[in-house]
């Protein structure tokens, strides 16, 4: 399901943002790398099919 989108501050961290909640990278992110918003970053693929999906 979509939601506010978050992205992770880490260095190595891909360079994306998440908007779905069963997307498991956006999941897998540490609570203190996370970040509100795109952070001008493209959606993360996994995220995208996702919503696509309407899942």
């Amino acid at each position: 399901m979509k939601v506010l989108p978050i992205y992770s501050v880490k260095p190595y961290a891909p360079h994306k943002y998440h908007d779905n909640d069963r997307c498991t990278e956006r999941n897998n992110i540490e609570r203190e790398n996370v970040r509100q918003g795109t952070g001008g970053r493209p959606l993360c693929d996994h995220c995208e099919r996702l919503n696509r999906e309407g899942k």
